[in-house]
Order: structure tokens, then C-alpha cells, then sequence
């Protein structure tokens, strides 16, 4: 059957059809932030870790008889104190951008699922989350400076408390975040609801085994599980580091004069540059709990490397993941 050629026809023929295209945003200066802090804290944390431990043992710097030192010790004495203080300033400051690029993403993302759904009032609630994050994140980082200048032998007490508020505001700090990574990724869920067609054909023996990076349908998921991973890490350290390791320890106890000279740490050091008083140094035995001080020094060490794994799954935040359906 011919269909009749009236004007009307022609001009539905003729006129542009709407395109329903994604369009992907451009990307955006904090998502490359967020892509460059993450690597200059990871880098610059452990050559500093390397460079410090490395310059302490080569140097015979005394550790307080640890097989793992813990980490202010190897940057008490120069050279290996400019490192030190160099390399956490350095790290406190990519820290800040980091979570401050964190922050950004995680609100460009629950903007955009506002700005999709008006209905849906649960981003309202997950920005406190996120917003809790940023200032723990930001705040705990001025710690890492703080105890770096102050010595653990020079200024016990300021350097002590300052590895406290660092190491306490973090732990919180991730485990917040990952809550927040849980509600973005079950908000950005509700928001695409629908599989397309390569997904819900998945072969049903690939299905049987739970597998969180191949069962990832979005990047906040494989965010979230990464950051789960690393904070129940970050927790066993942290638990062994600071609470059950202090409450272990009776107290820290100072080496002796006469120690330090038996050890040939040389005799203007032992009575000058490291004298406390008459029979001791300000340097640190830890013999009487030499397990337990070891144990904290690895657990200190595990805090360290799962800080800065967890840091790297902000490198998962992709700007694909920031996109709009224009018509």
C-alpha cells in the first residue's frame, strides 16, 4: 500500500529525530587530583620508608635493638631526620588533596543522581557522611608533620600524641568513608536499575562463585569493596599498634648510659648529644617487652603500607562515572 505523500508526512521525514546519545563530562580538575595525590602520598611514603630504614642501618643508628624499627626511630638522628620531616610534610600535604578531591567526587556524583532523580532524598543523607570524612581526613594530617619536627627523643610527648591523632582521626576517617563508598554505590544502583543485555546473559556456572571485582557493575562498587579490604586491614593494625599493644606495655623504659657505651654508640653521643640525665639517654630500650614493642613496630608498619592501599582506591574513581543522558 503507497502511503499518500502529504506535507504533514514530508515534514516528520524531514525533521531530526532526538538523539539519545550518552555524553560523557569532561574531565574535571579534581578528578586528575584525585588521580595524582593518591600517587605522590604512596611514593613519597615509601621512599621515605626505604631512604630512613635504609640510612639507619647503614649508618649503625641505634634502633632500640628492633629487627623492624619503628618508624620515628629511623628518622631521629641525620641525615635521616631532614628526610623524616621532609617526606611527611610532603605526604600530609598530597593527604589533604586527597580527601579533599574525594570529597569533590563523591558531591559531583551525588548531584548528578540528584539532578536525575528530584525524589530521591537519600544523597541528602549521605553528604553528612561525606562531609565527616573530609574533615577527619584533613585534620589528621596535621599530625603527620607535627610528629615528623618533633622528635620522639627531643619532644616525647608532642610526638607521641601527634602519631595518636593521626593514626585514630584516619582509622575513623576510613571506616566513615567506606560507609559513604556503601551508600553512593547503592544510591548510583537505584539510579540505573535496568542490565543490559551482555549482563543478564552471564553463563549461570560464572554465577555460582561470589567474585566482587567480576560481579562490579559500576566503579563505586569496586570502590567499596577495595576500601573494605583495606580497612578491616588497616583496623588489625591499628588494634595491635595503639590500644592492645599500650595496654600490654608497663612502661617504655630509657637506656642507660652505661648501655649506650657498651653498645660503642660513641662516648660523645652517649653522654652529650643523647644524655637525659646522669644514668640515662633519651633514646628508647626496648628490651624489657622486646616481643611486644617488635610486634608493634609491624603492626605500625602494617597501619602504614594498608593507608596508603586504601588511599589508591580513590585511583577507581573514574570520570566516566560523572556522565549525563542527553536528549
Amino acid at each position: 500500500m503507497t502511503l499518500p505523500n502529504t506535507p504533514e508526512l514530508q515534514e516528520r521525514l524531514l525533521t531530526p529525530q532526538k538523539s539519545y546519545k550518552t555524553h560523557k563530562m569532561p574531565l574535571v580538575p579534581y578528578v586528575i587530583g584525585i588521580r595524582a595525590a593518591p600517587i605522590v602520598a604512596t611514593t613519597v611514603v615509601i621512599a621515605t620508608l626505604i631512604t630512613c630504614v635504609s640510612v639507619a642501618k647503614a649508618k649503625d643508628i641505634y634502633l632500640g635493638g628492633l629487627a623492624w624499627p619503628y618508624f620515628s626511630d629511623t628518622g631521629r638522628d641525620a641525615p635521616g631526620y631532614t628526610i623524616f620531616c621532609v617526606g611527611l610534610t610532603t605526604v600530609a600535604v598530597a593527604l589533604i588533596l586527597t580527601w579533599i578531591t574525594n570529597y569533590e567526587f563523591q558531591r559531583e556524583l551525588m548531584e548528578r543522581e540528584s539532578r536525575d532523580n528530584t525524589e530521591n532524598h537519600y544523597a541528602a543523607s549521605i553528604r553528612k557522611y561525606c562531609e565527616v570524612v573530609r574533615v577527619l581526613g584533613v585534620v589528621s594530617t596535621f599530625g603527620l608533620p607535627v610528629l615528623a619536627f618533633f622528635s620522639t627523643t627531643s619532644h616525647d610527648a608532642i610526638h607521641k600524641y601527634a602519631a595518636y591523632w593521626f593514626f585514630v582521626l584516619e582509622a575513623v576517617a576510613l571506616v566513615v568513608n567506606t560507609i559513604a563508598s556503601f551508600k553512593l554505590d547503592r544510591l548510583t544502583s537505584a539510579g540505573n536499575p535496568h542490565y543490559t543485555l551482555e549482563e543478564s546473559e552471564v553463563p549461570q556456572a560464572s554465577t555460582n562463585v561470589f567474585n566482587p571485582w567480576n560481579d562490579s557493575t559500576s566503579t563505586t562498587k569496586r570502590t567499596f569493596y577495595i576500601q573494605l579490604v583495606f580497612t578491616t586491614l588497616f583496623w588489625i593494625g591499628f588494634l595491635l599498634y595503639i590500644p592492645i599493644g599500650l595496654a600490654l606495655i608497663d612502661d617504655f623504659q630509657r637506656l642507660t648510659v652505661k648501655d649506650c657505651l657498651d653498645l660503642n654508640l660513641g662516648e660523645k653521643y652517649c653522654t652529650d648529644t643523647m644524655r637525659l640525665n646522669d644514668t640515662e639517654t633519651v633514646l628508647w630500650n626496648y628490651d624489657n617487652f622486646h616481643g611486644i614493642n617488635q610486634m608493634r613496630s609491624a603492626s605500625q608498619l602494617a597501619c602504614i603500607l594498608t593507608l596508603v592501599g586504601y588511599s589508591m582506591s580513590f585511583l577507581s574513581h573514574r570520570s566516566d562515572s560523572l556522565q549525563d543522558d542527553t536528549v
